[in-house]
């Protein structure tokens, strides 16, 4: 079960419980007053017009109350679950938008790369190299949003993954980029997730950072990978343990932090951590932990969802809103 149905099933049980108990002691508080009055009519029949008149008072006040009890209870139920179901349109028809938007973004991306060859012998075109790279930062912020959206619902498929395939894919992204390698090795993590983590990791060096340059640096610890991605640009000069909450803005040129942000929540559903530092000259270093597969079987699972993984990398992303 997700935790946005848990949470909705919360908060259902909690007015339930509420209406309940309410409801039980405006009862109890009724039958205790009635019986008090009867005991008071037996032992006093000198007034027994007035109690009798008391009686009735009471037996209509406490019956409105608790009318008004269990009405308002089944109302607070009824807005409680419009307004889980309207939070749900909501979700699917942003997911539905996205998925258009990206399709539309994906088509426009190739044609610009068909383009970019095309003219590939003549002068560079700084038109073109523009609009490839807003088209990647616009595909991106679609990408993160999608995933802030189902993040609470997301399903994770957690397989052998080898880093240096999708450092390999960053060098397509970013051709201006110079993105390096040391080390290599199989992580357990899901495709679609750790390539956005890697991609928004060098957009906010490119990005914020103005890096040229970008070096992941792979090295074993304990059954873990550990990964630093070490860019050249000009670091972050606020508190590095913000970094990663969502909209919080550090500086005028910064963004809402949905990256990061979207970066600490994949790790953390992938069983992974980052932690951030600034380099030693210059530059910003995120380091990340992921579980490392098993070294037998990560080869031969690897070589099975080799091909799987391709897949899922180009056909999962823009399909993932209409789960």
């Amino acid at each position: 079960m997700s935790a946005e149905r848990k949470r909705n099933r919360i908060v259902i049980g909690l007015v339930a419980l509420w209406v309940l108990f309410t409801v039980t002691l405006a009862a109890w508080w009724l039958v205790f007053g009635l019986r008090q009055l009867d005991l008071i009519n037996q032992s006093n029949l000198e007034n027994a017009v007035q109690l009798h008149r008391h009686y009735q008072m009471l037996l209509w006040e406490g019956g409105i109350l608790i009318a008004s009890l269990i009405g308002g209870g089944l109302a607070l139920f009824y807005y409680a679950r419009r307004e889980q179901k309207r939070h749900a349109q909501v979700e699917e028809f942003f997911a539905a938008f996205t998925h258009d938007a990206k399709t539309a973004l994906a088509s426009l991306r190739l044609q610009a790369e068909s383009l970019r060859e095309d003219f590939a012998g003549d002068e560079p075109n700084p038109l073109l190299d523009r609009l490839l790279g807003d088209t990647l930062r616009l595909q991106l912020q679609l990408e993160n949003s999608l995933f802030l959206v189902n993040l609470p619902r997301g399903k994770f498929f957690l397989q052998p993954i080898r880093l240096g395939d999708r450092i390999e894919a960053l060098r397509l992204h970013w051709p201006n980029v110079e993105i390096t390698q040391t080390g290599d090795g199989v992580v357990i993590a899901d495709a679609r997730a750790l390539e956005s983590v890697l991609t928004n990791l060098v957009q906010n060096a490119v990005i914020h950072g103005h890096a040229t340059q970008v070096d992941v640096q792979v090295s074993r610890n304990a059954g873990r990978l550990s990964v630093a991605v070490i860019d050249n640009g000009r670091g972050f000069e606020g508190d590095l343990g913000q970094l990663g909450q969502l909209f919080v803005r550090h500086a005028r040129s910064s963004g809402s932090g949905v990256g990061l942000y979207i970066v600490r929540r994949l790790l953390t559903a992938m069983n992974g951590t980052i932690t951030f530092r600034n380099g030693e000259a210059k530059g910003l270093v995120a380091v990340l932990e992921l579980p490392e597969a098993a070294g037998a079987n990560a080869s031969a699972m690897l070589s099975e969802n080799s091909h799987a993984a391709s897949v899922r990398t180009n056909y999962e992303a823009p399909v993932a809103g209409r789960r």
